[in-house]
């Protein structure tokens, strides 16, 4: 009876992984006497000029919506490239057979939150930052304001976004603090 129900719970973990992952592998070919590389799969065919990466990376793909219908491309580090600050460099191609154009590069271990967006989570010194980078058909921004937690640090913040002076705060792991960061000040206080 046990068995059933793991077989069950195992059947639909596969399968919700499986119908969850969104992007697909590419073949790669180098072209242009290595100054470019040519990426297919079925009816899918994007070339990448004066690529930073070649075929020693893994290229996936996936369309997505920017307001119109455009292939996502990812280069994913190579094994020596892994590292802390490991980047995945992103492209875009406005149709299934064309040049994709670079437009910036992401941590590797942001993750999706929507076909458009994607988030990463770090930790440096007292604090836990996220970061919210927003993909376009031409770049890649960084949503402001992004949020920190101090969880054990002394920090200058202002109280309110509208604040002239800053005030020295303590976070610590059982009263931490929440932060809005636009760049210019962090404040504990934000309308978003």
């Amino acid at each position: 009876m046990h068995s059933r129900y793991l077989i069950s719970f195992l059947y639909f973990l596969g399968a919700h992984s499986f119908a969850s992952s969104r992007e697909t592998g590419l073949q790669c070919k180098e072209v242009i006497n290595g100054r470019g590389i040519l990426l297919t799969h079925n009816d899918l065919e994007l070339t990448i000029k004066n690529s930073r990466r070649l075929c020693d990376s893994y290229f996936t793909y996936e369309e997505i919506a920017l307001p119109n219908k455009r292939c996502l491309i990812t280069s994913w580090p190579t094994n020596e490239e892994l590292g802390l600050n490991a980047q995945r460099d992103l492209f875009v191609a406005p149709s299934r057979k064309s040049e994709a154009v670079y437009i910036g590069a992401i941590p590797v271990d942001a993750v999706a939150i929507s076909q458009n967006a994607y988030r990463n989570i770090t930790q440096s010194g007292g604090s836990i930052y996220e970061t919210i980078y927003i993909i376009s058909e031409s770049s890649i921004e960084t949503k402001t304001p992004s949020r920190e937690l101090v969880i054990s640090d002394s920090l200058c913040v202002y109280k309110k976004e509208s604040d002239s002076a800053c005030q020295t705060i303590t976070g610590t792991f059982d009263k931490p603090l929440c932060l809005y960061d636009d760049g210019k000040k962090k404040d504990l206080e934000r309308a978003i």
